[in-house]
């Protein structure tokens, strides 16, 4: 398998892994395929990061995240957007270079991951071992929810 930042001639398949990554545990959402491609082209910037696993030629795995001034304290946030394997432990060395690249980005002072409802266990332990051992409570409000 190749780990690599990603190129223009991947978005496609970034856009069809983040539809499949939306669609596991879906939200009444409509999604939008060419918004995906629009911030996956915005991603290719140096300033973020965008990097993908291929193997035989298909891209397989997908990390995405967005650096941007912080709204309450001084220096960058980066928020990831998009990390998700179609192979078993395909994700796992992007997320050590993403972990890798942000601590080399003195500018960035808060990193910020997303875990979904019932995550495995083992990548919360993994993501602590990186450096990402801050947890905090994520709720969220989805028009049309059931709970709503």
């Amino acid at each position: 398998m190749e780990y690599r930042k990603a190129k223009p001639e991947d978005i496609p398949e970034i856009v069809d892994i983040a539809v499949e990554s939306v669609s596991r545990n879906p939200l009444p959402v409509k999604i939008d395929r060419s918004a995906m491609a629009e911030t996956a082209r915005t991603l290719l910037n140096p300033a973020h990061f965008l990097w993908v696993a291929e193997q035989d030629g298909q891209v397989v795995a997908v990390v995405a995240a967005c650096v941007q001034p912080s709204f309450w304290f001084e220096r960058l946030q980066c928020s990831v957007l998009l990390y998700y394997t179609r192979v078993r432990g395909g994700g796992l060395p992007l997320i050590r270079e993403f972990a890798r690249w942000v601590k080399s980005r003195a500018g960035i002072k808060l990193a910020i991951i997303e875990l979904e409802p019932g995550t495995d266990p083992r990548l919360v332990r993994f993501l602590k071992r990186l450096g990402f051992a801050r947890e905090s409570l994520n709720l969220s409000y989805v028009r049309g929810a059931s709970h709503e």
